[in-house]
């Protein structure tokens, strides 16, 4: 007798597995749909004392960031400089100073911060340094569109107890990125699957939240 209701509930139980499997692959795929667009952060800052542009990526950075220094004229403009800069930190710091200017930014406007320490997060603590002595409270970040969602979480890690206000602004308008259709181009698989990886690794060493 219980075989018998065994092999009659076997049915449901199967059911039961195969609706279990069908939602957890509806989840993955809404969780691999929305990869490319979650890593995508705006957060507007009206009349920002600094506009800080993060380095590497120069070719969709530097464009964008001009756009905000003309729009906050009384900003200074601050750009990170490695330690040692290679092409893969700063891909083109020697000339981004002129890049600037032959996008209508002066040069003395311009102030360059030196690295003690390697990544987004060097550049955080470095600019909290310039912060503390250059009187800053509200300071816009300019990066790759699929950077901004780290670095911003970095910036507000770092910069807490201070009562600087963190905005950040994606690169859009000049990057290849298509965060909607992220799967579709080398360069977004390769950029999202990276920074979801640096995510993880900067919350463990940083505890920072994303």
């Amino acid at each position: 007798m219980a075989n018998s209701n065994s092999r009659r509930s076997l049915p449901g139980h199967r059911r039961r597995i195969l609706v279990g499997l069908f939602v957890a692959c509806a989840l993955l795929a809404l969780a691999l749909y929305r990869a490319g667009p979650a890593l995508v952060v705006r957060v507007p800052l009206t009349n920002p004392d600094a506009i800080i542009s993060l380095a590497s990526h120069e070719w969709e950075r530097l464009p964008e960031t001009a756009v905000s220094a003309k729009h906050y004229p009384s900003a200074v403009v601050l750009l990170t400089q490695p330690e040692v800069a290679t092409p893969f930190n700063c891909h083109d710091c020697l000339n981004r100073v002129h890049r600037l200017g032959l996008l209508d930014i002066r040069e003395d406007r311009i102030r360059l911060l030196a690295l003690t320490g390697p990544g987004t997060h060097g550049e955080a603590v470095a600019a909290r340094d310039y912060a503390r002595h250059g009187g800053l409270r509200r300071l816009l970040i300019v990066t790759s569109p699929y950077h901004t969602r780290r670095a911003l979480a970095v910036f507000r890690k770092v910069f807490e107890g201070t009562e600087v206000e963190i905005g950040v602004e994606p690169a859009l308008t000049h990057s290849v990125a298509r965060p909607e259709r992220w799967w579709l181009g080398g360069y977004d698989r390769s950029y999202v699957a990276y920074e979801w990886a640096a995510v993880v690794y900067y919350g463990w060493k940083y505890g920072m939240a994303p």
